[in-house]
């Protein structure tokens, strides 16, 4: 086991044995669908969830990679010959760990305030525009009250789709600054937040659009799950 990196050996213990890689419904309908889908939600009505899939973790290249969050890409849900990453990444991941404070330095705080776009969400949406423009997407719709409207569209932009994020009327004109200047269109919806999301399921289901959302997506949680390999 590696002295400087013994997490490195456990993950490739835990991501060894691993089956192929589908959309399963984490109900008891045991309905399996094509990745390539743009389905977001079970049609039982559940949510939907990365089945386990097999990995090879080369834990001795691992530790030469940049530190961003795709030195783990083995344990990401892309195909082995897929590189889109690479074309979208804008050095996400790997923030530092700093003590609590002077009296506390055995509680660390990981710093994802530095990410691009200053926010833990850009793991999430880095991961799921890339599997998007894995499978062809080229365009995409988000609802957010802020700073996941703000990833998505840094991470859309980049990756050349089109992107139109649903935000509540009274978000900050500051977020919406921010997402406008990543070149989404913003549609301001009024009512509560469920009220926006209700708009955004609708324009995906009349347009027929990859709904990139950081609740239904089981995409996006592959992103966050980086988290725990980088700690």
């Amino acid at each position: 086991m590696s002295r400087q990196f013994p997490f490195l050996d456990i993950l490739a213990k835990r991501y060894n044995k691993r089956n192929l890689f589908h959309l399963t419904g984490f109900s008891d309908c045991g309905e399996k669908h094509d990745p390539k889908t743009l389905l977001w939600r079970c049609p039982c009505g559940g949510l939907l969830n990365v089945e386990e899939y097999e990995v090879n973790f080369p834990i001795e290249e691992i530790k030469k990679r940049p530190a961003t969050m795709w030195r783990y890409k083995e344990a990401l849900p892309f195909w082995d010959s897929s590189s889109v990453y690479e074309h979208i990444t804008l050095g996400e991941g790997c923030t530092p760990m700093v003590p609590l404070d002077s009296d506390s330095s055995h509680i660390l705080l990981k710093m994802d305030y530095m990410m691009p776009t200053l926010s833990f969400k850009d793991r999430g949406a880095a991961l799921l525009i890339a599997k998007a423009k894995e499978i062809g997407v080229k365009r995409v719709i988000a609802d957010s009250s802020g700073n996941a409207g703000t990833a998505f569209a840094a991470y859309a932009n980049r990756a050349g789709m089109t992107c139109d994020v649903y935000v509540p009327a009274n978000t900050s004109p500051k977020k919406l600054q921010q997402i406008k200047a990543h070149g989404a269109t913003v549609h301001a919806i009024p009512g509560s937040r469920e009220d926006t999301a209700a708009a955004a399921m609708e324009a995906v289901e009349k347009i027929q659009v990859f709904y990139a959302s950081h609740v239904y997506n089981p995409f996006f949680y592959q992103g966050t799950k980086t988290y725990a390999f980088e700690i």
